[in-house]
């Protein structure tokens, strides 16, 4: 189980915030990421884009370790 994260910034409680893009040509990105609610503070984790490449489905993911 995981503790509360808190931001840097000001202390207060964050909050996970999960983003999905079509983009214009025609792939897909999928954002997590941690929000504070207070001063928009933001700790990235990580990001996944789909592509179709003819036949076949390409997914490439970009992980943060640790916040």
């Amino acid at each position: 189980m995981t503790g509360t994260l808190y931001c840097k910034k000001d202390g207060k409680p964050m909050y996970l915030v999960e983003e999905s893009e079509k983009m214009s040509d025609g792939s897909h990105r999928i954002t997590f990421y941690y929000r504070c609610p207070v001063c928009g503070y933001r700790i990235n984790l990580e990001q996944i884009i789909i592509e179709n490449s003819g036949s076949s489905i390409v997914i490439r993911r970009n992980l943060r370790v640790s916040p």
